[in-house]
């Protein structure tokens, strides 16, 4: 008889486990007390039943799994969660495009011109591949009787090869559910109409439900949904929630199979259709936007973080989490969104919702995208009394200089190797921490990561600086505000505020002189304002102030009222000041008052270099201002004739760089942070041997 107390261990999943379990609940019995089980044929046995186990408990696992959204692996269960929460995945998205078309056409019988739907485009090889393009909807021109021309101005072309499908109503389909044949198919694109049968051609347009509270019997709309293939399928209403098909109508169905993303930038079209009749062979296609917004199926990751967050916004924007939700849904060209409120901007627009895209190609988005985006994406989701925004974002970008300890005993590698590995550490760290909205730069974090590239690396020490690069117009004054958005660390005569590369600039003389950009050293430690303490009385010519101390060049005026100093006022703030004192004489006596020294601002001035001797010149000594706490910076009348040429930053370009005074940079609203690995100098690297 078995031991009441012996029991079988049922809570292990591991296959060793379940057999050694087996094994020990029958040694428990008195027949098998004794028994070899390993060496008899009830070890083969024993194999089957803790394998029959594992798999069970295998597979009930996976099963759990796949009832969940956040731990479902297969497609096919995470599309059927989403449904739930009236979740679709969105599908392969072809790149869209604006051009402009001039047709010229001698024949003047031909009053008007019309661009039919689907008329086809070819674009110039992109990446090695021509991509089909087409206009959606038909454009009609007048033609231009002076000229003989016909002009389509911003049409429209979507890229994508255009499919039709026609299927039958039988009473086999009583669901009147039918999957599209193409995976890549743009929903976008889809036009769906019901002819009545075979000999009556009645054909009505059927559209996606979007509101099914505003569905009746009669209401022609279908549903779409991903069946478990992975395929697109349409179904229709059941006399209730939609009119029901009947039996001998005919689907048609007609879209676009698109390449997604493969066609951004697509920025050169030729006419494949001919136009007109008699055809117009002088057709000219010149391009208004490059082609974007192509994007590839969404994939199971994407649809396990935007479907809960769609499910709150119930396809309305209200709230800013709501706009970011849905641009992210129909607008899967962005890497990410950040929304805030007019509230919130600075300076404070009430009754303005501002949004800012990073895109995942390029810098920012066109004009014509943002004003596309809001017309089809926004606008009808969006609160009525709140007008929507688009932004670009502010790019800051950080310079790492890194200056590695190694030991050259314990690595096979040389000093240019173990410099590729540094990079490829920080340009990683900036793919994974940086680049987006509310990306946060920690410092320690990319030095350990640093230090962790190697076994021989001992330690690092390392600086960075923070860059901000903009146009300016060239022999035009104009001022230019830089928002670092973070605390500047104070320069000093080695270590400050400088700009690259050089432009040319004309001096006090009229000379045209290369030229520089830097903070004016300690010019913080100005006097920035003079307390009245005490006004004194008697006054009867203004007094005299002077100002004392380790600086030079503070100057200041005082103002009488009634025999009595009224105010004091900073003619000029001086520099080097870590001590000032105030003096005032004059007729009267008892005025006194106190300097205030400067701790948030500084100044920066412009110079060139002279040649023979290696003098620095000033130019300008006060082409702006920098708040060393907003990080804030102003030029003031900035007028270079050019910026010079440079291998490292596109025509044009000048660049600001200063150090942060923080080790964590946390950006706000539409900035940016990213370590630039296009720019050959953002990186500069050292490698010390240390044995």
């Amino acid at each position: 008889m078995a031991d009441s107390n012996t029991v079988l261990r049922i809570a292990e999943l591991d296959f060793d486990a379940i057999k050694t379990n087996l094994k020990e609940y029958l040694r428990n019995q008195g027949q098998f007390s004794d028994y070899d089980f390993d060496g008899s044929g009830l070890n083969i046995l024993l194999d089957v039943l803790a394998y029959n186990t594992h798999y069970m408990a295998y597979y009930l696992n996976m099963v759990g799994n796949e009832m969940f959204l956040d731990s479902a692996t297969l497609r096919n269960s995470v599309v059927s969660h989403a449904k739930n929460m009236n979740y679709l995945p969105t599908s392969v998205r072809g790149a869209v495009a604006k051009v402009n078309i001039l047709a010229t056409d001698p024949d003047s019988s031909q009053s008007t011109l019309t661009i039919p739907a689907y008329t086809e485009f070819q674009s110039q090889q992109v990446d090695g591949i021509n991509y089909t393009f087409v206009a959606l909807t038909a454009q009609t021109a007048t033609r231009n009787v002076s000229s003989n021309t016909f002009t389509f101005n911003n049409v429209t072309l979507k890229q994508g090869e255009k499919l039709t499908y026609n299927v039958s109503v039988t009473n086999s389909n009583t669901k009147r559910r039918f999957v599209i044949p193409n995976a890549n198919i743009d929903t976008t694109t889809l036009l769906v109409t019901v002819q009545t049968s075979t000999l009556d051609s009645t054909k009505n347009a059927y559209v996606l439900s979007e509101d099914i509270t505003a569905a009746n019997s009669n209401s022609k709309i279908y549903f779409l949904e991903e069946d478990a293939s992975g395929q697109y399928a349409i179904y229709f209403g059941d006399g209730y929630l939609g009119k029901n098909l009947a039996n001998g109508n005919i689907v048609q169905l007609s879209y676009l199979a698109s390449d997604g993303e493969g066609a951004n930038k697509a920025n050169s079209f030729t006419l494949v259709s001919t136009l007109g009749s008699p055809a117009i062979s002088n057709v000219i296609v010149s391009s208004v936007s490059a082609a974007a917004a192509g994007s590839s199926r969404e994939s199971i990751d994407q649809i396990k973080f935007s479907a809960p967050k769609f499910y709150t916004t119930q396809n309305r924007a209200v709230t800013v989490n709501d706009y970011g939700t849905i641009i992210l849904k129909d607008y899967p060209n962005v890497q990410s969104v950040s929304v805030w409120g007019g509230e919130d901007n600075d300076p404070v627009q009430y009754g303005k919702i501002f949004i800012s895209m990073n895109p995942k190609v390029g810098y920012a988005i066109s004009e014509t995208e943002k004003a596309r985006i809001i017309d089809e994406i926004i606008k009808n989701r969006s609160v009525l009394t709140v007008t929507p925004e688009i932004v670009d974002p502010k790019y800051t970008y950080i310079k790492v200089y890194a200056d590695v300890h190694y030991d050259s005993a314990k690595t096979v590698l040389n000093n240019e190797e173990m410099k590729s590995l540094v990079r490829s550490t920080i340009l990683n760290y900036n793919s994974t921490d940086l680049g987006n909205f509310n990306s946060t730069f920690r410092f320690s974090r990319l030095q350990k990561q640093i230090d962790m590239t190697d076994t021989s690396f001992l330690s690092s020490d390392m600086k960075i600086e923070v860059q901000k690069r903009f146009e300016p117009t060239p022999n035009v004054g104009k001022n230019y505000d830089l928002d670092y958005n973070m605390p500047l660390k104070r320069g000093e005569y080695k270590n400050k505020l400088y700009s690259y590369p050089t432009f040319q600039a004309i001096d006090n003389s009229g000379i045209t002189r290369t030229a520089y950009l830097e903070e004016t050293p300690l010019s913080f430690t100005g006097v920035d304002g003079i307390e009245l303490t005490n006004g004194g009385s008697g006054y009867t010519v203004v007094p005299t102030v002077t100002i004392t101390g380790d600086g030079v060049g503070a100057t200041a005026v005082a103002k009488i009222v009634n025999g009595i100093v009224s105010s004091i006022e900073i003619v000029s703030k001086g520099s080097n000041y870590t001590t000032a004192i105030v003096s005032i004489s004059g007729t009267g006596t008892g005025a006194t008052a106190r300097a205030t020294l400067s701790g948030e601002t500084g100044t920066i001035r412009s110079f060139y270099v002279q040649n023979s001797t290696g003098e620095k010149i000033i130019i300008n000594p006060n082409v702006g201002t920098i708040n060393y706490k907003t990080g804030k910076i102003r030029l003031n009348n900035f007028k270079p004739i050019t910026v010079d040429s440079n291998p490292n930053y596109a025509s044009g370009i000048l660049t600001v760089n200063i150090e942060p005074d923080t080790s964590t940079i946390t950006p706000l609203r539409d900035r940016i942070l990213s370590i630039d690995g296009d720019d050959p100098i953002s990186i500069q690297i050292t490698m010390d041997d240390q044995s």
